[in-house]
């Protein structure tokens, strides 16, 4: 099928860390195709007005140059347009694919000396192909990065967990791995320490600090029978508590689950901007063959070229796709970094119709701690 197995075991790295590492090396090979597609297409648009920037390159090093943009860099579009025909579908990356082929195709066909033979113009258009796809790539790497930003408060909200946990087994204490703690496991938490998981306090009584849940910044005194919540700092005493959540159950785990999948929910204009698409696509390409014929019928065949690539490119929605999934993200992602958690993108659609909020004061609308001011 063209994937391959990989053995997080004998790699010591789980599916998240995995996933994590293939995003990175996703978009590094991406910023690579930006930076070699906008290196080769300045070369282009210089070789190809030698009247404008006295530097003449001969029609076979533009087709070289060329080369590796429409075939190495662009390739991800002919894949994507290849995947929509088999499913009977047109995507935003059919109209860039046909129009840059077309002005490639073109160019090579003047390079062989076929269109002269036919009284046409043999003007070639190397630059248009490579510039669009170099400017569509950089575009689309921008956006990776803002995603890769965003998931960066997934990241630090998975950071407030302990490592560790210190399970007593048999009578005796023991640290392992946070992975490793089960529902029933005693645990033991000392002062200035993260409490693990979810549980009841069995044994001792603290205060504790919940602010990174409640956002008070002051201590909240737990006993025997009292629940605590995992990543919340002991500060007091020393108390044993039963593991009543874990994993995937915790708090802390439920919290970025909600904010992860905030991030890939799909607001209603979302879903409006892929229905106009599904059809836009069919009806720019439309377009474009009547602009071609009409061109034709009252101008040059370079003419009518020239404004069919125009009204394929030009007409590429990149912003209806991109904008709204991007801007989900960067706000979930930059509410979730401010303690702003967020249902779904339907719910930071509809905020701006909001005219009365609630909020809790203590750590929300103040700060809760005394904070210096001027120096006397």
């Amino acid at each position: 099928m063209g994937y391959k197995a990989v053995l997080t075991e004998e790699r010591g790295k789980t599916p998240d860390e995995m996933k994590e590492e293939a995003k990175k090396k996703e978009l590094g090979n991406l910023k690579i195709k930006v930076v070699i597609s906008s290196i080769l297409s300045l070369f282009i648009v210089l070789g190809s007005f030698p009247e404008w920037f006295g530097i003449f390159m001969p029609p076979y090093v533009l087709l070289f140059l060329t080369i590796p943009v429409q075939f190495w860099a662009g390739w991800g579009f002919y894949q994507a347009t290849w995947s929509g025909l088999k499913n009977r579908a047109a995507s935003m990356d059919t109209l860039i694919a046909i129009g840059t082929s077309a002005a490639f195709g073109y160019s090579v066909l003047g390079i062989l000396g076929i269109l002269g033979k036919f009284g046409m113009d043999t003007t070639m258009y190397f630059d248009t192909a490579a510039v669009i796809i170099a400017l569509i790539l950089l575009g689309r790497y921008m956006e990776a990065k803002a995603k890769a930003h965003t998931s960066d408060a997934i990241k630090k909200l998975l950071h407030l967990q302990a490592k560790t946990a210190r399970v007593i087994r048999g009578g005796e204490e023991m640290d392992i791995p946070i992975e490793k703690v089960k529902v029933g496991n005693i645990i033991r938490v000392k002062p200035g320490e993260k409490i693990p998981v979810d549980g009841k306090i069995t044994d001792g009584s603290s205060s504790i600090d919940e602010s990174m849940v409640t956002g008070e910044s002051m201590p909240v005194d737990k006993k025997a029978g009292d629940l605590v919540i995992g990543a919340t700092i002991n500060k007091t005493g020393t108390f044993l508590f039963l593991a009543t959540k874990v994993g995937s159950d915790t708090m802390l785990a439920q919290i970025v689950t909600m904010v992860a999948q905030a991030q890939s929910s799909r607001a209603p204009i979302a879903r409006l901007a892929d229905i106009i698409s599904s059809y836009f696509v069919p009806i720019v390409l439309m377009l474009a063959a009547a602009t071609f014929v009409t061109w034709y019928d009252f101008g040059s065949f370079s003419q009518a070229f020239t404004n069919m690539i125009a009204v394929l490119i030009i007409a590429c929605p990149c912003a209806l796709g991109l904008a709204t999934p991007t801007a989900i993200m960067v706000g979930t992602g930059r509410g979730a970094e401010r303690g702003i958690l967020i249902k779904d993108a339907e719910a930071l659609e509809i905020a701006h119709k909001t005219n009365v909020a609630v909020f809790d004061k203590t750590g929300t609308l103040t700060r809760g701690e005394p904070k210096v001011t001027d120096a006397i």
